[in-house]
């Protein structure tokens, strides 16, 4: 396959992927949507967005942007082994500034951040990347069925048994204090819940949850490159066409019950299966577009944020705090959903014009730059 066509390819997923992200991360940007019953919260038609939201987004466009990581280490890898380059050292100091740019972006701008557990994933990942690509597709079956069986189903039945999955305490606030404090507070109470919630998450991640939340697809993403899938697709445009529709429609029929429940943490188990099938259905289908000339069109306008992706994340991030926290311009919790949602596309919209004009002159985002740099020592 071309290089300059599978970059346009990868660089267009990472492009709806990063898109994908901000609007399940503009919930939590925007809404106590961690603590607070969203069935009370949002009303009226932000109640039917919020239903489509997470019938079509919410859990379907990380494992994207996972496996797009996984792809990213096969290649590197190959491209290590024709240069000839020694690839273990280079790849430890790239994911080491990955996973010091994912400390820094959690603690001090957003609570959600994934670039920590990528980071630690990937320190693990690596560890396969020799293997075939059937054995690479057997373990990260076997990794993705053992999450379900072993978390997902028991978090499930005790949100069923004694209702876990929203509460109105976390981490010893309340709900009113933790609305308080994004919507009013200084950046000193804002950084102070912010270490406290990724302490404890990256914990979580260090416990071993990043085996099983992001490694599985990781390592479908390596598998990918090895199968050399885009070009399969490219090959065989049209029997993908009907796989990718098949499995993303199958991906829905499985998310429907908690799109349509979604304070109903039982249907985690639903969400967990459903969202990641629907994001395999996406990869197949956005690649097959790739290949259309309208298509292409399309996937053209992801591209340039897709070649910016990590500059763009850490753009949203810092945009989003200062337009929704208390320190900014205080909007938390004070806009319907669908107001978030305009904010969203505008912003995006923004970012995608931005990067078009910034790729005229430079071929690198600042972050980017400075991480290639860590990553070959010039």
């Amino acid at each position: 396959m071309p290089v300059k066509q599978r970059i346009f390819e990868l660089d267009a997923l990472r492009g709806i992927s990063l898109f994908g992200i901000i609007l399940m991360n503009i919930l939590v940007f925007s809404l106590p949507y961690e603590m607070a019953s969203m069935s009370q919260t949002v009303k009226g038609f932000n109640a039917v967005l919020l239903h489509l939201i997470t019938l079509f987004v919410i859990g379907s466009f990380y494992p994207i942007f996972t496996f797009l990581f996984g792809y990213g280490l096969g290649m590197m890898f190959e491209h290590s082994r024709i240069r000839k380059v020694r690839f273990y050292p280079m790849i430890y100091r790239r994911l080491s500034f990955l996973l010091v740019i994912g400390v820094i972006h959690g603690m001090f701008i957003f609570l959600g951040d994934i670039l920590f557990g990528y980071a630690f994933t990937g320190l693990f990942a690596v560890l396969f990347i020799k293997m075939k690509a059937q054995k690479l597709i057997k373990i990260a079956s076997i990794l993705f069925v053992f999450k379900i069986l072993i978390f997902v189903v028991p978090f499930a039945i005790l949100n069923y048994t004694q209702g876990v999955y929203k509460k109105n305490n976390y981490l010893g606030i309340s709900l009113q204090q933790f609305i308080d404090v994004k919507q009013n507070g200084h950046y000193d109470s804002f950084l102070k819940l912010n270490v406290l919630e990724n302490l404890y998450s990256m914990l979580d991640i260090l416990m071993g949850s990043a085996f099983l939340e992001f490694l599985p697809y990781a390592l479908f993403g390596i598998a990918a490159y090895k199968m050399n899938l885009i070009e399969l697709i490219r090959t065989k445009s049209s029997s993908f066409l009907k796989w990718g529709s098949l499995i993303a429609i199958l991906g829905y029929c499985i998310k429907m019950p908690f799109a349509i429940d979604y304070d109903n943490g039982s249907f985690a188990v639903i969400n967990a299966v459903g969202g990641p099938i629907v994001s395999a259905g996406y990869i197949i289908l956005i690649v097959y577009l790739c290949q259309s000339v309208h298509g292409a069109q399309i996937m053209r306008i992801f591209k340039y944020p897709g070649k910016l992706s990590l500059s763009v994340y850490i753009t949203q991030s810092i945009m989003f705090t200062f337009i929704f926290m208390g320190f900014g311009l205080g909007l938390y919790n004070k806009l319907p959903l669908y107001q978030s949602y305009l904010i969203v596309i505008i912003f995006y919209s923004l970012q995608v014009i931005g990067c078009y004009f910034y790729l005229k002159k430079f071929s690198k985002g600042p972050i980017e730059w400075l991480w290639r740099k860590v990553t070959y020592l010039k």
